[in-house]
Order: C-alpha cells, then sequence, then structure tokens
C-alpha cells in the first residue's frame, strides 16, 4: 500500500507546524487554526491527519518515542547481560529526544492551564511507562495478581518521575549535558526494573 504524495507532503507541513508552534507557548494554548494557516493547508485537511494539536504533537513526537522503546526491548532481549548498558545507551537516546526538542518540551512541560495537566509530560510519562510495561510482560511478570499490581505501580511510579526529572533538567541554565542527566535518571531507578530485564 502506497501513501498518497499529498498526504505525505500536508503531514510533513504539518509536522513542521506543529513543533514551530509548540517551541512558542504549551500546545495547550495553539489552535487548530494557527497550526493550518502556519502549515498552509485548509483546516478540513489538518482534520484528515489529527483531532486537535496536541493529538498532532503527540503523534509527531511518538514516531521518535516509539523508535526508541522498540530499540531498547530488542537489545535487552538480545543482551540483558549488559542491562545496564542498554539502559544507559536507551536513556541517552531519550534525553537526546528531549534535547533536540528541548524549546517544545520546556514549553510543553511546564504547569499546565488544563485541570489535567500538561499533555507532554503525560506524552513522556506514559512512553517509560509502557515501555516498562511492555519489558515486564515479556519477561515473565503475572498479568493479575499482587506482583502484577506492584509492577505496575513501579511503572507509573519511574514514567512519571523521569518526566518530572526533565522537566527539571531543562529548567536549569545551560548548557545541558545529556550524560549527566542520565546519570541522575539511572540513580533514581528503583533497582526492581533491572531484576526484571534479568529475568
Amino acid at each position: 500500500m502506497t501513501t498518497d504524495p499529498r498526504f505525505a507532503r500536508s503531514a510533513d507541513s504539518l509536522a513542521d507546524a506543529i513543533l514551530a508552534l509548540a517551541a512558542e507557548r504549551p500546545i495547550e494554548r495553539v489552535t487548530v487554526t494557527e497550526v493550518a494557516r502556519l502549515a498552509g493547508v485548509t483546516r478540513a485537511t489538518f482534520y484528515n491527519h489529527a483531532t486537535s494539536p496536541a493529538a498532532l504533537l503527540a503523534q509527531v513526537l511518538e514516531r521518535e518515542l516509539d523508535a526508541i522503546r522498540g530499540d531498547f526491548l530488542g537489545r535487552v532481549e538480545d543482551g540483558a547481560a549488559d542491562v545496564e548498558q542498554i539502559w544507559r545507551a536507551s536513556e541517552l537516546t531519550l534525553v537526546d529526544h528531549v534535547l533536540a526538542h528541548q524549546a517544545v518540551y520546556r514549553q510543553g512541560l511546564t504547569a499546565a492551564d488544563d485541570p489535567r495537566g500538561s499533555v507532554l509530560a503525560t506524552l513522556l510519562a506514559n512512553h517509560v511507562e509502557v515501555s516498562l510495561g511492555a519489558l515486564a510482560r515479556t519477561h515473565g511478570t503475572p498479568e493479575s495478581g499482587p506482583e502484577a499490581t506492584r509492577v505496575a505501580m513501579a511503572a507509573a511510579f519511574v514514567g512519571q518521575g523521569t518526566a518530572g526529572a526533565l522537566r527539571a533538567w531543562l529548567n536549569t541554565p545551560a548548557p545541558h549535558d545529556p550524560a549527566e542527566a542520565v546519570d541522575a535518571l539511572l540513580s533514581l531507578i528503583p533497582p526492581l526494573w533491572f531484576a526484571v530485564a534479568r529475568a
């Protein structure tokens, strides 16, 4: 199945526009009209790609985050003996992703007007939580019962903590050293997760 070139061009234009606007202010304050105008497309075309500016931004960033998750899970399966090194490399890739989009994340990880919180904080937290949940499932964690509950809670804890830690890191004065961020993140990960990865 081939993608319509016009659809692909619209997708690229919308991705560029949403990243530019999200670097200026929190995505919760960006409108469909603004995104469509900057991308040079109609509102109808925008809605062919996403339901809202926040959903579009999530789609754009999730492409990279999904690739990070896939690489991490694949490398753990291939070499669990070196789990700390694999984990460090994956955290560095995540930190590099955040740094590559630092203006977007700096805007998006701040306190949102929405009482439900920041879309980007939720995106990052969910990325980590889903990644750890997938790791646990492939390493024999039960799908129900007290152990499953403990692991789910631990995944949510690390996910929320990672989003908060990256917000704090981005809010420190530049330059931002990715290696220092990774050292801090790794020092905060509960040992449970390294045990799960080795199981």
